[in-house]
């Protein structure tokens, strides 16, 4: 372990686990224990509880595991669209009676080390949830949650900020025009332009008419101004009472601890209500659905062929862990891999480019679903893809499934359930979503964590028949329970539903009298009260500087030189997994070559290699490992000096048993891969359609990636890589004849002949348990060895890079997604510590409140990369361009001239060190320590970096803000509609050169 600063405690964790002596039929504060059995594959214990006196719901999972986790989860089934139980997520978190601050989630945040810490709506639930490695911390956030989603006080200002208001375009001039603003109104406006939320928005109510599934939980725009504020109240009352609680709680710490608290907090102050909100299923069809629904394109596409065709049933119960695991089995049978049929007859067909997003098993309702279909299909090929997708059916149910092609998916489905990583969402919250459909459903929540009983039962029906066409025959061929739904484009939506708003609007303002524009313009003024408003942050629980963990985790790990290869080995308790990269430099391609590489990254593991075609190795890879992909990466090591480390990196993982097919494969792909026409004009199709379905999703990301190929050579690079840039790219391609595409395939080839040479300095990193690592090591270094040791192509340089113009692009949505990026010092510099608690402390303190909560952005944030020494300021689903830019050059001034708090800067250092310390899992420590350690972060210069961290003063920061982004030259971009940005630069003086996605 290395201690950065031996003057400051450690948090050790003791063993609290008093759990193991409560049995079957104990009570222990107001609970009793109503079922315990063991979970081997966690080495842990499953316990059921119910409270005696509200029937509340409680599952705890005890295991070694110390980052605990909890959940708290009420059935909030909507009865319209209005947005209901998004808003009443939002505003229960927005103050509550021990804790009566006005953004309880927000100020919590820098006061924690959480791991996790989030709530979110589904489509008939609604869950708070958080993890943390520290015990403490725990019990905050235990404390915090409780209060704010049992005892809520659900201002009415709270509301009006955070769900819908009327307010005039100038807040106090009701000339101006009135205007719906709210952070919710405009975070659904930003997502209801997405294509994937109106596909599942369309699937739900054409699957589901007659249930709650046809609404939209999270709120229709153009509803939620219909939500009432004692509308939210009462829907609070009825959903948001322990009798129609389910509680989780996950890790090391006592049950009994959680359960005193729970108890204490909650449950002793309520008695048992009747909350009968089952959802009854669905009647049933007798013909089949048909929906068309138009979604946002930007005037500059093409529409003609842009239709998203889903064909989709309702299946099962979500709630039966046996036919969840036979669906999610048929779907990596049909859809996984190229091989998989019914995928493969799709793309084969030319009908699309694409599989439509929702295709595959959905268990997110009470009823499952399952569907198919493509993207960008032609008006009069939509019935067609309908039919394929019926004949592939049925052809698979007269001719069978290739039972290697199911006993494949099993072995995928094996590992997924083994691996136990923290890579994405907490184990400990995977662990949850796995059990909450038969959780709350009235289904075995153990039985869902049970895969080997589940898989027992399966493999017997296999061999007692056609298991799976019969599947098929039944809930697909002969149920009538069956919906189309085609998305169509339309590129004047976004403007016409513009028109349809303003509209209403006008109607409206028609009709107020001058007192209710008083009104109105007095509720502005008592928000913005509210929001400048001081508050006593005291009342909330927080940790301390002497809270934090002063350790990093010195990883066991031995380097070896394999022939060439620099190669770290990690023994980790794997669960049986192993997992390798091969990484090669590519600095030394040529320029020409680089707009390339995302491509030959994509396609690298989706083409052939070695004897087989595409088809036979996507088979192997099912069969064999549990994954195998290709990416780049980017990184500015610490002595910046060499510029920047840029790499390919092939990565795989697999059980122990395979180990031998597994490195063969990745050796085939090394030494023999092989680009064909077809096949690759089929992958950069489907290539372009994931990129442009990403871009809403995470626009800010994207815009701030254009934002830097103004600034940085590397973040141009990243841009042509992984960019709007590259997207250019692929659109470019997308259009490329046959005798084209000959041309790529050899750039793609020459990349290859490039890249994957023994002597390109290449890095492996092996992570496996201790057992498996001589057989890897002998199984690595064959691989070495099958390279190319002809000389390595020296290094390429760099084509001069100037400074850009501040960029704008455009496309089909109603908000925008900002950017600005600055350059200042990396990470050995004095100064990068105190940029880090810097950006921190903008972030809480000052662009949440002017941003989020007066601007009416579903997201703000100040962030700085302490590798890149890049300062940034982004904003998400944010309905202004010139006031966010207005307000960022405000915030550096401001903290400048400001009377800082202790306690504020308190907390900034806190959330300065849990983003250095992040949560990691066996998967991913061999990892970070390898590559880290490579670019020179290593633990002693991490321990240094945090040590310093602890020693930022308010003087510090406040001497940084001036001297490193007080009148510095930033570079700006944007994504959003023609019309916004139109409007940026008239007001901004042509600050944007504009072009469409």
């Amino acid at each position: 372990m290395i201690d950065p600063n031996p003057d400051v405690s450690r948090v050790t964790l003791a063993d609290l686990d008093s759990t193991r002596m409560l049995e079957v039929g104990d009570a222990d504060h107001g609970y009793v224990v109503v079922r315990k059995e063991p979970l081997d594959h966690l080495d842990g214990t499953y316990y059921e509880l119910r409270h005696q006196e509200t029937g509340a719901r409680h599952i705890h999972v005890a295991t070694p595991d110390d980052n605990n986790a909890f959940v708290v989860l009420l059935p909030t089934p909507p009865k319209d669209s209005t947005g209901a139980p998004h808003i009443l997520e939002h505003v229960a978190l927005a103050g509550s009676e021990r804790f009566p601050v006005k953004d309880v989630f927000f100020a919590m945040n820098p006061r924690s080390l959480r791991t996790f810490m989030n709530a979110s709506t589904s489509p008939d639930a609604t869950q708070y949830h958080f993890s943390t490695r520290n015990p403490k911390d725990f019990h905050n956030l235990l404390s915090v949650y409780l209060d704010a989603v049992f005892f809520p006080r659900l201002a009415e200002l709270s509301f009006r900020q955070e769900g819908h208001r009327l307010e005039f375009e100038r807040p106090d001039d009701p000339t101006s025009g009135l205007r719906f603003k709210g952070v919710v109104f405009n975070e659904m406006k930003g997502a209801m332009a997405n294509p994937v939320s109106i596909m599942f928005r369309a699937a739900g109510r054409t699957l589901f008419p007659d249930l709650p599934y046809a609404h939209n939980s999270g709120g229709d725009p153009r509803q939620i101004p219909d939500l009432t504020w004692e509308a939210l109240r009462e829907f609070h009352r009825e959903h948001y009472h322990p009798s129609n609680a389910y509680f989780y709680t996950y890790g090391n710490l006592p049950l009994t601890e959680s359960l005193a608290r729970i108890e204490s907090q909650v449950l002793s102050r309520f008695e048992a209500f009747n909350v009968d909100i089952r959802i009854p299923d669905q009647r049933r069809f007798e013909v089949p659905a048909l929906l068309t629904e138009p979604y946002p394109l930007a005037k500059h596409e093409d529409p003609s062929d842009k239709h998203h065709v889903l064909v989709a049933w309702l299946v099962g119960l979500s709630s039966d862990s046996f036919y969840v695991l036979a669906f999610e089995v048929l779907e990596r049978v049909l859809l996984a891999n190229a091989a998989s049929p019914l995928r493969k007859a799709l793309i084969d067909s030319g009908l699309g480019s694409a599989l439509v997003d929702l295709s595959g098993y959905m268990s997110f309702t009470r009823e499952g679903a399952f569907g198919a279909g493509l993207k960008d299909v032609k008006e009069d090929d939509v019935s067609k893809v309908e039919s394929l997708i019926l004949e592939t059916l049925a052809a698979l149910v007269r001719d069978g499934i290739d039972q290697d092609q199911v006993d494949a998916a099993i072995h995928r489905l094996e590992i997924e359930r083994r691996e136990v990583s923290n890579s994405g969402l907490p184990y400990g919250l995977r662990v949850f979503e796995r059990l909450e459909a038969a959780y709350i459903h009235g289904g075995d929540p153990y039985l869902a964590l049970q895969f080997d009983e589940d898989l027992a039962r399966l493999q017997h029906e296999r061999q007692s028949g056609p298991f799976f066409e019969k599947l098929i025959k039944h809930w697909l061929l002969d149920n009538p329970h069956r919906a189309r739904v085609v998305l169509a484009p339309d590129p004047d939506l976004e403007e016409r539903e513009t028109q349809m708003e303003l509209a209403r609007l006008a109607g409206i303002e028609l009709g107020l009298t001058d007192d209710e524009k008083v009104r109105i313009i007095e509720q502005a003024q008592l928000l913005r009260s509210m929001q400048d408003a001081a508050e006593d942050l005291s009342v909330l629980p927080t940790l301390e500087i002497s809270d934090i963990p002063m350790y990093f985790e010195d990883v066991s790990h031995l380097i070896e030189d394999l022939s060439g290869a620099q190669t770290g080995f990690f023994p980790q308790p794997t669960n049986g997994l192993n997992y390798v990269d091969f990484s090669f430099e590519f600095a030394g391609l040529e320029d020409r070559l680089i707009d390339l590489l995302g491509v030959f990254a994509f396609a690298l593991t989706r083409s052939g290699a070695g004897t087989d075609d595409y088809l036979e190795l996507a088979a192997r890879i099912e069969t064999y490992t549990g994954g195998v992909g290709a990416s780049t990466s980017i990184r500015v090591p610490i002595t910046g000096v060499d510029g920047y480390v840029r790499r390919l990196t092939l990565s795989g993982k697999a059980l122990t048993r395979n180990l031998h097919p597994f490195t063969a494969i990745l050796s085939d792909i090394l030494t023999g891969v092989r680009f064909d026409p077809k096949r690759l004009k089929d992958l950069i199709r489907q290539q372009r359609a994931s990129f442009q379905s990403r871009i809403l999703q995470a626009g800010h990301h994207y815009a701030q990636r254009l934002a830097l190929a103004q600034l940085e050579p590397f973040g141009l690079l990243e841009e042509r890589l992984s960019g709007l840039r590259f997207l250019d790219k692929l659109k470019e391609l997308a259009g490329y004849s046959d005798d084209g595409l000959a041309g790529v395939i050899e750039d793609l080839n020459e990349i290859r002949q490039s890249l994957f040479r023994a002597t390109s300095n290449p890095h492996i990193c092996v992570t496996a348990e201790e057992s498996s690592l001589a057989t890897l090591r002998a199984l690595v270094e064959e691989t070495v060895a099958a390279l190319d040791s002809t000389p390595a192509m020296p290094r390429t340089p760099d084509p001069p890079f100037g400074r850009g113009k501040h960029q704008a692009r455009t496309t089909a949505v109603p908000v925008a997604y900002n950017a600005r990026v600055q350059k200042v010092v990396g990470f050995t510099h004095p100064d990068a510590p105190a940029l880090l608690v810097l950006a921190n402390y903008i972030d809480d303190k000052y662009l949440l409140k002017e941003i989020r909560e007066k601007g009416g952005a579903y997201g703000a944030s100040a962030l700085f990369g302490r590798e890149s020494g890049i300062f940034s300021f982004l904003s998400y689903r944010d309905p202004h361009i010139i006031r966010t830019h207005q307000i960022w050059d405000s915030a550096i001034p401001t903290v400048v001239e400001r009377k800082i708090d202790p306690d504020d800067l308190k907390e900034a250092i806190l959330a300065s060190c849990a983003a250095v310390d992040p949560l990691l899992s066996p998967d991913t420590k061999g990892r970070s320590r390898f590559y880290d350690d490579l670019a020179g972060y290593t633990l002693e210069q991490k321990a240094e970096f945090k040590g310093r961290l602890l020693k930022v003063g308010i003087e510090d920061i406040q001497r940084v803000a001036a001297t490193h982004l007080a009148g510095g030259d930033p570079a700006y971009a944007t994504i959003g509609n023609p019309e916004m940005v139109e409007a940026a630069n008239r007001e901004l003086g042509a600050l944007f050169e504009v072009s469409p996605i």
